[in-house]
């Protein structure tokens, strides 16, 4: 941090206070590896002493505080303990290192002057004794070792939010989510719940999006040969699937977790499956149709529903002269098909032959399909359709221009766009009755659902979000 930053930082946080400035003595010697009982150098009339209530790591704490030279200070040693960190006394004054031993601070009683992993900054209003203990700036103390001060009200993370632009959100199976930070090198972080909570959880490229099983354990994903692997989400550990290494797109898990069903091909024309066993691969369905995207599989494993991009068609006069081609579209667009995996040799039965385009397919528990709808012209708004299994049609009311949708919470998950501007998140039973879930004002460009249906992972304004009971909690800044 810039030293303008770093100043600005200090004054917006102490809290000001009317009392003269009291002199102050240097801390001196050691005991124990805690600092020495030391002079008081505050004048005890011109001190007010005080204890302040604060949240740190999620964890409520009451602090001792003295309001002097014009500033709240806080007990040095309670300050520590709550954050975790180590003090010590040294030759000529005090180290402060915290709890990962990554950040230390050295300062002395009495000296504006200190510093941070070696680099100078101020205080400013020096560390004073007062009653044999010793108080100190609580944002020199907080920024210094790592942390952050952050929320309304205000509340002490031991360790900062990381700071950046994250995408591609997954839940696993702990609770935690997993997002990447935007950048030249993959870094995929694990976030737990309580803001500050976070780690590094893998740097692998391959590894920089991938498709999760329903119980949350694992990530499939394939190399740049077409080699699929999967991914431990609890470790890290990355171990290959087989050996195939033929191109596969839409990586679809059964629901035991024991299949990957998957679009094969060059020309993504077929549809096939690997045992996560044993490697082995077979082919469902070989049509010669190219372009199948969006593969979803029923929870009984008996339906897989998919997205064909239907291109023109060439046609030539007899004389086949390159002047006399021309191309048909007239049939062209994305068409939604089902194949019965139920039966061998089943032929897809198409779905749908509008001309809208299709999006984000799922297959409910009752067998319904939910897709997005748009005007490939874009005159008209989204819309998600439903279609049941008898073949009827429907359209789901709501008051978004729906941008995304997701099976999860037994029904649906969309997202979109309000008149008013507002980006808004609902919930959809297979009925079709809708429960708004979060707003903001801020666009919404990502959204995960965890496992349970209870909380959502959501990328609004860059940021990740996690949001329960429609409550928001903001993980990165």
């Amino acid at each position: 941090m810039k030293r303008n930053q770093w100043l600005s930082v200090l004054m917006a946080s102490a809290l000001l206070v009317t009392v003269s400035e009291a002199s102050v003595y240097a801390a001196a010697g050691a005991n124990g590896g805690k600092p020495a009982a030391v002079k008081s150098s505050a004048k005890a009339a011109k001190v007010k002493e005080g204890t302040a209530a604060w949240t740190v790591n999620g964890v409520q704490h009451t602090i001792k505080t003295i309001d002097a030279g014009g500033y709240k200070l806080y007990s040095i040693s309670q300050l520590a303990a709550a954050l975790g960190a180590g003090l010590k006394a040294e030759a000529g004054g005090i180290a402060l290192t915290d709890r990962a031993s990554v950040h230390t601070i050295n300062f002395k009683a009495g000296s504006k002057s200190f510093s941070v992993d070696g680099v100078k900054r101020n205080f400013t209003t020096a560390p004073t004794v007062y009653g044999g203990k010793l108080y100190v700036e609580l944002s020199a103390i907080v920024y210094g070792l790592g942390g952050e001060l952050f929320g309304s009200p205000l509340q002490i993370l031991s360790t900062a939010r990381p700071q950046g632009e994250f995408d591609t959100l997954h839940w696993a199976a702990d609770g935690s989510l997993l997002a990447n930070r935007e950048g030249e090198a993959t870094e995929i972080y694990k976030f737990a719940s309580n803001p500050g909570s976070y780690r590094l959880f893998s740097n692998d490229s391959r590894a920089a999006d991938f498709s999760v099983s329903n119980d949350r354990l694992f990530g499939a994903f394939t190399d740049e040969t077409g080699q699929l692997l999967v991914i431990d989400l609890a470790s890290g550990v990355v171990k290959p699937i087989g050996t195939d290494t033929s191109v596969k797109t839409d990586l679809t898990w059964s629901a035991d977790g024991k299949t990957i069903y998957f679009i094969q091909g060059d020309k993504q024309e077929k549809l096939s499956k690997i045992s996560v066993d044993t490697g082995a691969v077979t082919e469902l369905l070989a049509d010669k149709v190219e372009n199948k995207s969006e593969l979803q599989i029923s929870a009984d494993g008996k339906k897989a529903v998919y997205i064909v991009n239907i291109t023109g068609t060439a046609k030539n006069d007899a004389d086949s002269t390159e002047d006399s081609l021309t191309v048909d579209y007239s049939k062209a667009g994305e068409q939604l098909y089902q194949l019965d995996l139920s039966t061998k040799d089943a032929k897809p039965a198409a779905l749908t032959s509008s001309g809208d385009n299709k999006l984000y397919p799922e297959i409910l528990a009752d067998g319904t399909v939910v897709y997005l709808s748009a005007d490939p012209d874009g005159k008209a708004p989204n819309t998600l359709k439903t279609l049941k299994p008898d073949g009827t049609f429907a359209d789901i009311p709501l008051d978004i221009e729906v941008v995304w949708a997701q099976e999860g919470a037994g029904g649906l998950i969309a997202s979109g766009t309000a008149a008013d501007g507002t980006s808004r998140i609902y919930a959809v039973t297979a009925a079709g009755a809708s429960k708004e879930l979060f707003r903001t004002t801020q666009d919404i460009s990502e959204v995960t659902v965890s496992g349970d249906g209870t909380k959502l992972g959501v990328i609004s304004g860059g940021k990740l979000l996690e949001i329960e009971n429609g409550k928001a909690v903001q993980l990165t800044k």
